[in-house]
């Protein structure tokens, strides 16, 4: 897309072809809307791309992060403790603090936007790995295949990641425990384990017995916990068996960008803080940059430049989670300053790297900000 002469450079975005579009059109021709085979299939293969035994398909990366805390929670009765960065999304922080967990944060350092050290909690924030202790990782904008060590991952598939389902998110595990207890919060909170649309999968389901309820109460009309309705839809898991075939290509183009901006980039290391990379070959979501003290221009007229060149660009995430108004009055446990958190939140911002650019694309974005360094420098 062109705006004038210029080439519109996009932060983030989508790629796809006629194969989701077919089975998509397949799907609605079937009016099989719930999930089904299609979810089914999705679940398995998603897991397994990513090195886990499980898969649940959500109806968003924000709803994934709910069901891991909650799961996690049902499963560690107690163990509410969570240490996360300052830097995050929002709904990374919300469901912890929805659920009554003690939450700490802790600063992150600027290069790698990741905290120092390894935690039981923590978030692939913009597609940088983190050291996980055995807990939740938020990989909604990360993508490791293999390489997860924590208990439960999650993800998100908007249109905006690594790979999209129309929406919807993941989230995986190797614990089966885990994983029957956040298939049950899912679905309402079901007792009840018969795939979506089965009916007495067990044989038993008028022949059993539930705390006071009378003898013979429709197992499927049993609820075990406190749930949510998340399920996301057949159409979004057809989408997304055909996204995942092509998701080591759009990982493979999104290191291309990386790698080539941080190239075109480096001759600026006296007035930027250019990402700092933790993990060999990682597809990055973004590329962030930070406008050192030093340089002779702020982020306001850096940013203003770009978008009216075309090349768009955002924040990172919420900045120092602690200052945006949602937060500000959360009694957060262990109240620490984060000095860097707060360069972040008013130096430092993002351009897009991911899987849709051309290599055009990716040139225009080095040339603009030269041209505004050299001119302002």
């Amino acid at each position: 897309m062109q705006i004038g002469n210029q080439l519109k450079v996009g932060v983030t975005g989508q790629v796809i072809g006629e194969e989701e579009i077919e089975l998509g059109i397949k799907v609605l021709r079937s009016k099989q809307f719930a999930p089904n085979k299609y979810v089914d299939q999705f679940e398995h293969d998603f897991a397994k791309f990513v090195g886990k035994r499980y898969g649940l398909f959500v109806n968003s990366g924000s709803s994934a992060n709910l069901l891991a805390t909650a799961g996690w929670q049902q499963k560690n009765k107690g163990n509410t403790r969570a240490v996360l960065p300052g830097v995050m999304f929002p709904t990374t922080l919300a469901p912890y603090i929805q659920l009554g967990y003690d939450v700490s944060l802790v600063d992150v350092d600027v290069d790698t936007l990741q905290a120092p050290g390894k935690y039981l909690h923590g978030t692939h924030t913009l597609g940088n790995y983190t050291q996980i202790d055995g807990g939740i990782e938020d990989s909604c904008d990360a993508m490791f295949p293999k390489q997860y060590k924590g208990a439960v991952q999650t993800f998100s598939l908007y249109p905006a990641h690594f790979l999209t389902a129309g929406g919807g998110g993941m989230v995986t595990t190797d614990d089966p425990e885990l994983y029957r207890i956040m298939k049950s919060l899912m679905h309402w909170g079901k007792d009840c384990w018969c795939p979506m649309g089965s009916d007495n999968a067990c044989g038993k389901r008028f022949e059993q017995q539930f705390g006071d309820m009378p003898y013979g109460y429709d197992h499927k009309y049993i609820y075990t916990y406190i749930g949510y309705n998340l399920a996301s839809l057949e159409i979004g898991g057809a989408i997304g068996i055909e996204q995942l075939k092509k998701l080591p290509s759009f990982l493979d183009i999104r290191r291309r960008n990386f790698k080539k901006l941080y190239e075109g980039l480096q001759k600026f290391e006296s007035v930027f803080v250019l990402p700092r990379t933790i993990l060999p070959d990682t597809a990055w979501f973004a590329f962030p940059i930070t406008i050192k003290k030093e340089a002779k221009f702020s982020r306001h007229q850096l940013v203003g430049y770009l978008d009216s060149n075309g090349v768009g660009c955002r924040p990172i995430m919420g900045g120092n989670i602690k200052r945006q108004p949602a937060y500000k009055n959360i009694a957060f446990e262990d109240v620490v300053d984060m000095p860097n958190a707060d360069i972040i939140t008013e130096q430092s911002f993002y351009i897009g790297c991911w899987h849709g650019l051309s290599d055009e694309q990716i040139e225009y974005s080095v040339d603009t900000i030269s041209k505004f360094v050299e001119q302002n420098g």
